[in-house]
């Protein structure tokens, strides 16, 4: 037998009812997942080394075209940009929409399911703040995060949940409405 066939054989196999709850789950259509341990499911849908600052890119930046995306210092690849692109819409994360300006553009967009990771990267730049020498963005914001988190998040939230947006963008009387934020 081979090795592959070995490790198959010796993994415990998921009953159906198992397979039945996983694909039950908010997450959406029934897949199989390494473990169903929540940070395990998080990572499955960003944990690589790309997707997570096309989300920072959308959200921080205001970046929403395939160009802008290549334009970050990274230097993300146009094939692997593409792909993450692309995995990050299956996953509901992003939207993309033909650009109203240019029918051979499209324009992206987070969901409200991708603002929703907010809180995670707010707690990526407080952790790098924390522990790296230098990092790049701007001390004031830095310090609006430390001062309250919830209250920056939030705002970061409504900024670029679809949703949240359109409720926030019809400003009560005396009220100034939010506008999109960016943060570099």
């Amino acid at each position: 037998m081979k090795a592959g066939a070995k490790a198959a054989a010796k993994a415990p196999a998921r009953s159906a009812a198992a397979k039945g709850k996983a694909g039950a789950s908010k997450a959406g259509p029934a897949k199989d997942h390494r473990s169903l341990c929540p940070i395990n499911l998080v990572l499955e849908v960003v944990g690589d080394n790309w997707s997570l600052l096309i989300v920072r890119d959308l959200m921080f930046r205001g970046h929403s075209s395939y160009q802008a995306f290549l334009r970050s210092e990274e230097g993300i690849a146009t094939n692997i940009l593409a792909d993450r692109l692309l995995r990050l819409e299956q996953n509901g994360l992003i939207s993309k929409a033909q650009d109203p300006a240019d029918a051979r553009k499209f324009i992206y967009a987070l969901t409200e399911k991708g603002a929703d990771l907010a809180p995670l990267l707010v707690e990526m730049t407080l952790f790098s703040n924390r522990h790296a020498a230098r990092i790049d963005m701007p001390k004031e914001v830095v310090a609006d995060m430390q001062r309250n988190k919830s209250a920056f998040t939030a705002r970061m939230i409504r900024s670029c949940s679809p949703k949240r947006r359109a409720r926030t963008n019809k400003a009560e009387p005396g009220e100034v409405p939010d506008e999109t934020l960016s943060l570099f």
